[in-house]
């Protein structure tokens, strides 16, 4: 009851603290259920955007302003320099010739997403699906967002079923919602989404047939996403300072329990028990890794971003 307690101010605090007269820094984020959650047309809460505000709550000599973003307008400013940052996004080549990436949160592997009551049509092996399998054996149909970034395996699996006709591109909703009720209603037959976004989806739209997550056996590996500042003078330096407020708030145990709180929040139960070490792994590699990026007025391919195998080991004792 009191860590419940402790918990709900906690999140009030990052709702409701106070802005400082200070130097403004421009935000944009991806309205994602669960992940940016949007009340009238203004981000509110979701597991990255409070953690977001908890990262800003130690930079008090900044005064950070939201908007929610735009795909298109959101290159053309970042090309042209303009100064701002924007999360949760992935890391992506063609993203970093204009932007500086900083590596922040850590998510759930992607899972597929089909209707509860068609599962048992689909092959599993060990209660995971395989991706090939769904070419190979069956003729299911699947769809993904035109807006998103997926993980690779993800996009060499699309690579392969588009041209066969078995996949395809869909606009609409920016964070994709619309592609788990075209799941429910029989339209697809799968898509691919993480856990968060889709206990926030059905929890808050309640689709007709109810949704299963499916883990793929392929993919077991923490997925990192983070910050990308513009690819000027001005975000290399906000970069570097955002890198070390992360850094500092992992060093802290009473911050790290309070991100890692926002993750018995926001994933379901039994996702949070399966990755939970993993998860705590990623942070203590992460508070002492610096990000470094090549001395030219771009990020290029040399942006600090932790690799699977090292997400998943376990600190020695002395480091916890």
């Amino acid at each position: 009851m009191l860590r419940s307690q402790s918990l709900a101010l906690a999140l009030a605090g990052l709702l409701f603290s106070p802005l400082s007269l200070a130097e403004p820094l421009n935000w944009t984020v991806w309205p994602i259920p669960g992940i940016v959650n949007v009340v009238d047309g203004e981000p509110t809460d979701g597991i990255s955007m409070l953690a977001l505000r908890q990262l800003m709550q130690r930079l008090p000599d900044l005064e950070p302003d939201y908007r929610l973003a735009n795909r298109l307008r959101q290159q053309r400013d970042m090309e042209r320099g303009v100064q701002f940052c924007s999360t949760p996004l992935f890391k992506r080549p063609d993203t970093d010739r204009y932007a500086y990436f900083v590596p922040f949160l850590v998510s759930t592997p992607i899972q597929a997403v089909v209707r509860q009551d068609q599962v048992a049509y689909f092959p599993l092996r060990d209660n995971r699906l395989v991706l090939s399998d769904v070419l190979e054996a069956t003729e299911f149909q699947a769809a993904v967002s035109a807006f998103r970034t997926y993980p690779p395996l993800i996009q060499a699996w699309l690579a392969a079923a588009e041209p066969l006709g078995r996949a395809e591109r869909i606009s609409g909703s920016l964070s994709g919602e619309n592609l788990l009720l075209m799941v429910s209603h029989g339209r697809i037959d799968l898509t691919f989404e993480f856990a968060t976004i889709t206990q926030a989806v059905s929890s808050q739209l309640q689709p007709t047939e109810p949704l299963l997550s499916l883990p793929l056996a392929e993919e077991m590996a923490l997925v990192v996403s983070g910050i990308y500042c513009s690819g000027s003078d001005w975000g290399r330096s906000m970069a570097e300072r955002l890198d070390q407020a992360i850094r500092e708030l992992l060093h802290e145990p009473e911050a790290l329990e309070q991100l890692l709180e926002l993750y018995a929040v926001y994933l379901p139960p039994e996702t949070w028990a399966a990755f939970e070490q993993q998860i705590v792994a990623y942070y203590h590699a992460r508070r002492d890794r610096v990000s470094h990026w090549p001395n030219q007025d771009v990020a290029g391919n040399g942006s600090a971003l932790l690799t699977p195998a090292q997400t998943t080991q376990r600190p020695p004792l002395s480091a916890r």
